[in-house]
């Protein structure tokens, strides 16, 4: 049987325990935390502000411009296959439309050739043009059965690109082409062929780069097409983690008359940005 002293001793090692028992479990139970990265892939964001946004040298907000997307991709083949899908948004002022939503995906990697390998590099995919809440609108042409018709504004894309970079001088030169069947505004038989470069500017923090595309396509029917060309020319560098960026935009042979504020309009456009990716 415990005696008086042994009580008096059992006592403080039961208060000893009692009071440090909260903190072995403490120790051990461990708040819920959310993953840093998925278990497969690489997860990646960004967010961009442009004074204007110009697409394929057509103005398409006439001001501020707030742009982001979301970007998931996997390694299948390492250094020469990768797959991904992704999503963009932002915000417009053209033919009606608020909000412009793109969806895509595709492979990309380096072209695995022997001696070219650690130069070229390809992209192939598809990209899905949508304008939430303006599907299609009213177009002043008759239809067949003498209604009025409509130009669907939605619309695909395939798209391939090569580029090629290690060359003299740190100079990474591009090539892209995309076709659409139906194109924006059943601008039939759309097709975009650009050729791009980017070369850092010795001596300083910043980098140039350029670009010359050429757009051609089918309006409404096979007989009437148009075509025009489109320039750009900027310089971009690094501050703060953010990239800033300001640069020329301009076209050629632009068919828009610009008389309607809603119609996209070519012409020259000098465009600042700013933009981080995560």
């Amino acid at each position: 049987m415990y005696k008086g002293k042994d009580i008096k001793m059992l006592k403080k090692l039961l208060v000893v325990s009692a009071l440090a028992l909260p903190l072995t479990i403490s120790k051990e139970v461990k708040s819920f935390e959310f993953p840093e990265k998925p278990p497969v892939g690489e997860l990646s964001a960004n967010v961009s502000y442009y004074t204007n946004y110009i697409w394929r040298g057509e103005e398409q907000t006439g001001g501020l411009a707030i742009q982001g997307g979301f970007d998931y991709s996997v390694n299948l083949v390492e250094n020469y296959l990768d797959a991904y899908v992704g999503t963009w948004a932002a915000n417009l002022n053209t033919n009606g439309h608020g909000m412009e939503l793109d969806y895509y995906g595709g492979f990309t990697g380096a072209i695995p050739i022997p001696t070219i390998e650690d130069y070229f590099s390809y992209d192939i995919g598809m990209l899905y043009y949508d304008y939430p809440g303006q599907s299609s609108q009213e177009n002043d042409d008759v239809d067949a059965t003498g209604g009025q018709g409509t130009k669907s504004m939605e619309f695909l894309e395939w798209y391939g690109s090569v580029g090629i970079s290690g060359l003299p001088a740190d100079l990474s030169l591009s090539y892209y082409f995309g076709y659409s069947p139906t194109g924006f505004s059943n601008n039939y038989d759309y097709t975009y062929h650009n050729v791009g470069a980017e070369i850092p500017v010795p001596g300083t923090p910043f980098t140039l780069y350029g670009g010359v595309g050429f757009t051609d396509s089918d309006i409404d029917d096979a007989t009437t097409g148009y075509g025009f060309t489109d320039y750009k020319i900027g310089t971009t560098t690094s501050v703060f983690g953010l990239d800033w960026g300001v640069e020329f935009t301009t076209t050629t042979g632009y068919a828009a008359s610009g008389e309607d504020k809603d119609t996209t309009l070519g012409g020259d456009h000098v465009v600042g940005y700013v933009s981080a990716s995560f």
